[in-house]
């Protein structure tokens, strides 16, 4: 099937880490998590102020909610660690990781880009949700009782490279490619991905790469927050995620993508196929 159903696993009464959860898209699923009786440490580097101030505005949406805001570096690796401690220490224990945070660049690659900015989509689109994935998996083994959910937040641009997306779509697509190495991980640890299209966050609308008649921007595909929030939440409590990327475009908001499956058809034809070959020459003496 193109789409995964929905199982038993729920939500509720879980305790979230949402990484990047001061963005557009990390305070709408901050507010559907709790809506669903989630707990959530909300982990940004924004200041604590801000911090406590969204806290407070959950709370007064939906009473004593469980939200917990950690400032947190993810470029560093004790700020990592701290952010497991602390979480711990707060909600007693872990079940999901939402591996939200991500940054993008206004600048283009061969034109304007500069080192340092590169570095830092390098840091918090990939060596940080690669950290927190293998910091989650060590603690959830650390207990055989616990099975643990992550979710990393791709993107189209990871399965579409385009002129303009060079960089960010090419550690997206590594993000991908981490989710599917790490499908033998299940069930003790589901990783799983959502790839979303353009989503009408100030990121995205206040990207000039975006703007002036960009050809790969189709306004009536663009996806809203609460689009993308509904798709993470479906795939953190769909049994049969594992290892998949649900792709979200237009009315298509959870479509499971089969690019490895055919990738590693296609390998293994070509494979087979040569095996053939050289034993046939070997039988022949003609190798």
């Amino acid at each position: 099937m193109f789409w995964s159903k929905q199982s038993g696993y729920s939500v509720e009464g879980k305790v979230v880490i949402l990484t990047g959860a001061l963005g557009a898209i990390g305070r709408g699923l901050a507010l559907r998590l709790v809506e669903k009786g989630a707990s959530v440490a909300l982990v940004d580097i924004g200041d604590e102020a801000t911090g406590a101030t969204f806290c407070s505005e959950i709370n007064q949406r939906h009473g004593e909610a469980h939200v917990h805001y950690l400032k947190i570096d993810l470029r560093k690796e004790k700020d990592i660690i701290a952010m497991f401690e602390r979480t711990e220490i707060v909600f007693g224990r872990i079940d999901v990781l939402i591996n939200n945070a991500g940054v993008a660049s206004p600048a283009k690659l061969y034109e304007d880009e500069e080192f340092d900015r590169i570095a830092g989509m390098l840091e918090i689109n990939l060596r940080a949700p690669i950290e927190t994935t293998r910091q989650f998996v060590n603690y959830i083994r650390e207990n055989d009782s616990r099975r643990g959910v992550v979710v990393n937040m791709a993107s189209m641009g990871g399965l579409l490279p385009n002129r303009g997306g060079e960089v960010y779509g090419a550690l997206k697509a590594a993000l991908i490619h981490l989710t599917r190495a790490s499908k033998s991980l299940a069930p003790t640890v589901r990783v799983a991905a959502v790839a979303p299209y353009y989503v009408t966050t100030p990121m995205v609308l206040g990207n000039p790469k975006l703007q002036n008649g960009n050809k790969t921007v189709f306004p009536e595909l663009m996806l809203d927050i609460d689009q993308v929030c509904r798709a993470t939440v479906r795939c953190i409590e769909d049994e049969g995620s594992a290892g998949q990327t649900f792709a979200l475009i237009g009315g298509w908001t959870y479509l499971r993508m089969w690019l490895f499956d055919f990738a590693g058809l296609h390998i293994r034809l070509l494979a087979g196929w040569s095996l053939l070959v050289a034993r046939l020459l070997a039988m022949l003496g003609l190798k």
